[in-house]
């Protein structure tokens, strides 16, 4: 890396990066209240209307009827991952291609600096950028829930009735609510695992724009490469989450990979390592938990790797 090239790309990336990061530390943080507005036992009796939609939610319902699961939900909330997508394609589209649009890929390699230099220069901005964005909506959600107050409705006393099991509720007039501070029934270190699996998700975006940047010459035509790749992702998983019949398509997409919530619930069983485990089995997974980040994080790391040996090799066309 030439140090040079990264506080160039910093500063160029110091603008889109201020932006996205108070976007989402401002969502987290307003997420986390607009959670406090939900009554859980109304939540509660309008979610169980809709079990036979349950397949297409991230996690259970069961997880979701907890503050600690839809406080979680900020993981999948599309605000944030259009936030990291944006990221992602961005710096990893500009690597090559976007410097070619510029004209200023000819000026950069006319200095006594290696292909790879400019392309892990770009790389270690780019990725330290994600890290921190990743980290500014764990920030945002430890702040919201420090700050939030909740209030709930607490359940009638009933009395059992011995022979018929009859329910007599012993409390007559409006129900009692009770307030107190969020962070009374959540610890903000169960999302550690989640914010990982973010960063994962982003680093594999990373990794393939810059692939597709090294071996293209536009750079709108690599971010469009990559937005095509993304949706038609998504449509896949879509697909396999709808119907059994196509669940074969869910092995085939990187959005299976993606499982914040699947590994926040975890820790209510198996503690706060349960999430970090090779070897503890997920439900509902054929992999252990800590197997789907890594490998986004190693597809990540391929395409780097695949891109670095391309630019190295790639005859560069001319300046237009």
């Amino acid at each position: 890396m030439d140090s040079t090239l990264v506080r160039s790309y910093i500063k160029q990336a110091a603008l889109l990066f201020l932006s996205l990061a108070f976007a989402m530390f401002a969502f987290a943080w307003v997420r986390v209240w607009v959670v406090s507005l939900l009554d859980m036992g109304q939540f509660q009796t309008i979610l169980e209307q809709f079990r036979d939609f349950e397949k297409f939610a991230p996690i259970s319902f069961d997880s979701l009827f907890t503050y600690q699961g839809r406080v979680g939900m900020t993981f999948d909330e599309p605000v944030i991952i259009i936030c990291v997508v944006i990221w992602c394609i961005s710096r990893g589209s500009d690597v090559v291609s976007g410097e070619l649009g510029r004209g200023t890929m000819e000026m950069l390699l006319a200095q006594p600096i290696r292909r790879t230099t400019l392309l892990w220069s770009h790389a270690m901005v780019a990725v330290s950028g994600l890290a921190l964005l990743c980290l500014v909506v764990w920030g945002g959600i430890a702040v919201g829930v420090q700050l939030t107050t909740v209030k709930e409705t607490q359940p009638k006393p009933v009395v059992q009735v011995p022979i018929f099991g009859w329910e007599v509720p012993m409390q007559l007039g409006e129900p009692i609510k009770e307030s107190f501070p969020l962070h009374e029934r959540i610890d903000t270190f169960v999302y550690a695992s989640a914010t990982f699996n973010l960063f994962a998700f982003g680093f594999f975006l990373l990794g393939l724009s810059s692939l597709l940047s090294c071996r293209d010459r536009y750079r709108w035509r690599t971010i469009g490469l990559v937005m095509g790749i993304y949706v038609l992702q998504a449509v896949m998983f879509g697909l396999g989450k709808a119907t059994e019949s196509l669940q074969w398509l869910l092995n085939l997409t990187f959005f299976s990979c993606y499982k914040p919530q699947k590994l926040v619930s975890m820790i209510n069983d198996g503690g706060f390592a349960a999430p970090w485990s090779l070897i503890t089995k997920m439900p509902d997974a054929s992999l252990p938990p800590l197997a789907y980040p890594l490998l986004l994080i190693g597809l990540g790391l391929l395409f780097y790797g695949l891109a670095a040996r391309t630019f190295a090799k790639r005859d560069l066309p001319a300046p237009v």
